[in-house]
This record gives C-alpha cells, structure tokens and sequence, in this order.
C-alpha cells in the first residue's frame, strides 16, 4: 500500500507535464466548458489534439501543448501579412 508521501516522491520527465481540461483552459485563457465543447465537436484548431484520453478524461503533454502554441503563432503571423 502507497502512503501519501510516497506519491510526492514520483518524478515526472521534463517535457511531460500533464495537464487536464481545467488546466488547459486556463493555459489557453479558455473557459472549461469551452475546451470540453471543443473536445466533443472535435474541433482541434482551436486546442490541440489530446495526448491521451483516460478514463478520468482527456490529457495533454505540457511539451505538445507549447508546441502547438508556437504553430498556431506561426499561423497568425502568416495571416498578418
């Protein structure tokens, strides 16, 4: 059996972060219900594609979320010129 202090000792990769919708919509600026309306549209222009889905419900990377970040900046600076 894992005491509570046993959980604080798991070490997660640099680059892999999880975040969860809650934390998505923030990082975005994002409303929750806004990202989760997104998810069940599908609509992965607007948020990138989950990295994994458990059963508590949809993931992302840290690393793939920044990464999407700099493509969707990319994109906005195309549109500029």
């Amino acid at each position: 059996m894992k005491r509570k202090t046993d959980t604080n000792e798991i070490e997660v990769p640099n680059g892999y972060e999880v975040l969860d919708a809650t934390a998505l919509s923030q990082r975005l600026g994002l409303k929750r219900a806004t990202v989760l309306s997104y998810l069940s549209r599908r609509e992965f222009g607007r948020i990138p594609r989950p990295n994994r889905r458990l059963s508590m419900g949809p993931i992302w990377y840290e690393v793939t979320v920044k990464e999407w970040e700099d493509e969707q900046g990319g994109k906005d600076d195309e549109k500029a010129r």
